[in-house]
């Protein structure tokens, strides 16, 4: 492996780290706990419901916005919304085993816009125009001008995946807890695929 190629590989971790950094407090800001829902379908529906009223607050949300211009800052708050304007439906569920109280599996089919393949291509493009290293500084706030400015200019939803939602009604409780906070494959849906892109590229 060349030097140029070890940079590329370190400045593409870099920027997902980041950014992988940035989603996961979004994504703990917007699912706050809702109020109970009967029945497991009905929990996933409220969370999903809820996160998609929320608004982008938090450390991280913050720091970005300071970083980044103000037309790059409202591109930002363009995104963030995007995030929030997708489509689901719930498929059906179905109970699995479980010692810690009834369990069920419900799936969910998510559309949203592909985030992930937007920043795939923003990202050989910034390495490209920066003839594939990172720059001396290490400083990527022109990569995020340029990512946010193109995934705030999607429109289509084209990124369509299925998930499935583990909700756990615990012995003695009628409650039904759904693992919201901890899905990854759940994050990566309304995300548009772009933590799934963002690990593909560190792999390489």
């Amino acid at each position: 492996m060349t030097d140029k190629e070890i940079s590329s590989r370190i400045s593409t971790l870099k920027a997902g780290i980041a950014v992988a950094a940035l989603i996961l407090g979004v994504i703990l800001v917007f699912w706050l706990v809702t109020k109970p829902a009967n029945g497991a379908e009905a929990k996933v529906q409220a969370e999903l419901d809820a996160l998609a009223r929320s608004e982008s607050v938090g450390s991280e949300v913050d720091a970005m916005r300071k970083s980044l211009s103000e037309e790059g800052s409202a591109n930002f708050d363009r995104f963030l919304k995007k995030l929030r304007d997708y489509d689901y439906e719930i498929i059906g569920s179905r109970k699995i085993s479980g010692d810690d109280g009834e369990r069920m599996a419900v799936t969910v089919r998510f559309r949203t816009c592909s985030f992930g393949k937007e920043y795939l291509a923003v990202w050989t493009e910034y390495l490209k125009s920066n003839n594939e290293v990172m720059p001396a500084d290490g400083d990527l706030t022109g990569f995020y001008e340029m990512l946010f400015e193109r995934l705030a200019g999607l429109e289509e939803k084209d990124y369509i995946r299925d998930v499935e939602i583990i909700c756990v009604e615990p012995l003695g409780n009628d409650e039904w807890v759904a693992d919201i906070k901890d899905n990854e494959e759940l994050q990566d849906a309304v995300f548009g695929g772009m933590m799934s892109e963002m690990k593909a590229l560190a792999a390489e």
